[in-house]
């Protein structure tokens, strides 16, 4: 299996082949720039703590055995996750809290048009386990296939052809998405994919559109998971 690692202007993304990914996507200026600056910025000091962290356990650690080694990389790898994690919980709080303008995935007829894309594309590359559309942003949980483009290329194609169909149907001209999506590499312990597919398909509640995630038409679930 090989490794993608991509910068995008934003975030760094790890993107494996075969990987089991969790992605959020927004529409075009649905949060403001300063919050998505002030989310950056609280993230680098996240990160910037996190490295201090390590320096210190290796400072102290000067002659290290390969278990202590090891120790030191799992620390690495877990307040790496805890920094990834509080990042998208205060960006996806924020898209909760503040549904901003634009509200294009509300309508049903870009709604709609989006759900189909989705499944369009998951023929093609992914396995799909579940997606959330809302007023302005799509959480979406898939698999890529063995034979699938980089994860990042795949979100690209899907989010151009969308955004070229849907500008037409809203005779408007611009950008639709935004560039870049939120990722998250799901692994596969303490029910991690279980507890992000209930999160997905929940985001609607939490939102307080409906009080049953079955009532929101553009909210899906893979049957395979619901036997």
């Amino acid at each position: 299996m090989k490794d993608h690692f991509y910068q995008g202007r934003k975030l760094p993304h790890w993107m494996p082949e075969q990987g089991t990914f969790f992605i959020t996507t927004r529409l075009y200026g649905s949060i403001p720039k300063n919050v998505i600056q002030k989310l950056k910025s609280d993230y680098n000091l996240a990160l910037s703590n996190l490295n201090s962290k390590i320096l210190h356990t290796k400072d102290a650690h000067l002659d290290a055995t390969s278990d202590t080694k090891r120790t030191i990389d799992y620390l690495r790898k877990k307040l790496k996750y805890e920094a990834d994690m509080q990042y998208f919980e205060q960006f996806d709080n924020y898209l909760e809290k503040c549904l901003n303008e634009p509200h294009w995935l509300k309508q049903p007829l870009i709604a709609d048009f989006n759900a189909k894309n989705i499944h369009f594309y998951a023929e093609k590359y992914f396995d799909l386990w579940a997606y959330s559309i809302m007023s302005n942003h799509l959480h979406l949980v898939l698999t890529l296939y063995p034979d699938a483009p980089v994860l990042w290329k795949v979100l690209q194609d899907m989010k151009k052809y969308s955004a070229t169909q849907c500008n037409q149907m809203l005779g408007r001209s611009g950008p639709f998405w935004e560039k870049e999506s939120y990722d998250h590499l799901i692994r596969n312990t303490n029910g991690e994919f279980y507890k992000i597919v209930n999160y997905t398909m929940n985001n609607p509640v939490k939102a307080g559109i409906v009080s049953d995630w079955r009532a929101h038409p553009w909210t899906y679930c893979n049957p395979v998971l619901l036997e």
